[in-house]
């Protein structure tokens, strides 16, 4: 559990390193020591659009937890797009919109990530203005 902890914790310092060095100003909310509000991996702001994540660093399928999904929504709801990103090993993040893994089931695998994901280019909102 620790190992996966660690691997985890690296992975969205990763990310949150990646982000800010394409723009975006950047927040890590971690889990533990939290309060019962909604809050996602990852918090970032860019040309006033904000992006939440939720980061996973699996190297096979998995299922993203219902109320990780229930919090991305409050987030979408309030405006934010919502993305989960998935980094495999040697492989660049993978980002799939949040109503792509809902209506999967919170289901996700590579087969599925490889079709419905997307680059960090793709959800840059400057691209998307």
């Amino acid at each position: 559990m620790v190992h996966s902890y660690k691997k985890g914790y690296s992975r969205e310092l990763q990310l949150v390193h990646l982000l800010s060095s394409k723009g975006y100003m950047v927040v890590r909310t971690p889990r533990s020591g939290r309060i019962n509000l909604a809050s996602p991996d990852i918090i970032a702001l860019k040309n006033g659009r904000i992006t939440v994540i939720e980061c996973k660093a699996h190297e096979e399928a998995f299922k993203v937890d219902g109320e990780q999904l229930d919090e991305l929504k409050q987030w979408q709801d309030a405006g934010a797009s919502a993305y989960v990103a998935w980094k495999l090993a040697r492989k660049d993040w993978i980002f799939l919109h949040l109503h792509d893994v809902v209506g999967n089931s919170g289901n996700i695998g590579k087969k599925f990530a490889f079709e419905k994901g997307l680059k960090l280019e793709d959800i840059d909102p400057e691209r998307l203005v």
